[in-house]
């Protein structure tokens, strides 16, 4: 007897409505990417695992459990793609788009894959659509793409609310994370499991945690806007000043702090009340060292080879 073939638990097929749906949501993003001056970017489904390690950082959920990793034929070790900024950053230094000056603009979309626990709104393979700005230091570039993204989702009708906070520079995240983790260990046996490895291994994501008893716990610890330098918070007023200037609802949330190593200075996350417990539709931030950091490591790789 031939065993019945099914789709794998977290995939699924889009077809019919879904498919028109999914079809509308994504042209209605490209259209307004290419209104902004975006240029489209077309990257690999498979990539090296050591860049998800260098970029998204080693001690996050996304690369300790929740990665696609395998041994290809050629004995390199590879991932289906997490999420798409990554790939992104690599091939801008890939291909030398920095030497051509200025500033470049990007957007990407497809599918990515992440080893989840399927549950409402949240799928092994799931689509995906992003924007870069490199080459850009101002904080209207976070203006820009914070509120194209509040411009999209306005005219695809969709109840949202905008969460936004600011994480500062590596510097100030680090001595921050010094004082959450000397609040953390006064609670830590009442702290869930991934919380405890949390707190030794990327203790800003306890903040996150959507356990009610460690959102009790936390909702007494240090504040980031505390361990911030003059700097970090008026970069921050002024971007704050700027959405409300062209009416762009927000607020200002001092535990949203992303899941990723890579982020530095402003965090944000569109929320919506109609997809279930997993309530976040688009999200992203700033990443000022990213491309520095995996250009030292292409240079390490380089050097070890030639030795």
């Amino acid at each position: 007897m031939l065993e019945k073939i099914q789709k794998i638990r977290g995939f699924q097929d889009i077809y019919g409505e879904n498919a028109k749906k999914y079809r509308y949501i994504v042209d209605t993003f490209r259209k307004t990417f290419l209104d902004y001056n975006f240029q489209e970017i077309i990257l690999p489904y498979v990539e090296d695992v050591s860049l998800f390690k260098r970029s998204v950082g080693e001690a996050t959920d996304i690369v300790q459990k929740e990665m696609y990793v395998f041994t290809d034929k050629g004995g390199r070790d590879v991932a289906l793609r997490p999420e798409g900024t990554a790939g992104c950053v690599r091939a801008y230094i890939e291909e030398k788009m920095y030497a051509e000056g200025g500033y470049h603009k990007l957007f990407y979309e497809g599918a990515m894959f992440r080893y989840e626990r399927p549950q409402a709104g949240r799928y092994r393979q799931f689509h995906q659509i992003g924007a870069e700005i490199f080459g850009v230091s101002s904080y209207l570039a976070d203006v820009e793409l914070i509120s194209m993204v509040y411009k999209i989702l306005k005219n695809l009708k969709i109840d949202f609310r905008l969460e936004i906070n600011t994480l500062g520079d590596f510097q100030s995240r680090k001595e921050y994370i010094s004082k959450l983790i000397e609040y953390l260990k006064n609670y830590e046996n009442s702290l869930c499991q991934d919380c405890r490895r949390r707190i030794h291994e990327n203790p800003l994501r306890v903040l996150d945690c959507k356990v009610e008893s460690c959102k009790e716990i936390t909702k007494d610890a240090p504040k980031i806007t505390e361990s911030l330098p003059k700097e970090a918070i008026e970069r921050f007023e002024k971007i704050k000043e700027s959405l409300k200037a062209i009416s762009v609802d927000f607020i200002e949330n001092p535990r949203l702090v992303r899941g990723l190593d890579y982020y530095t200075h402003t965090v944000f996350e569109f929320i919506s009340q109609e997809i279930g417990s997993q309530g976040t539709i688009a999200a992203g931030g700033r990443y000022d060292n990213l491309v520095e950091q995996l250009e030292d490591h292409q240079r390490q790789h380089s050097a070890l080879q030639q030795v």
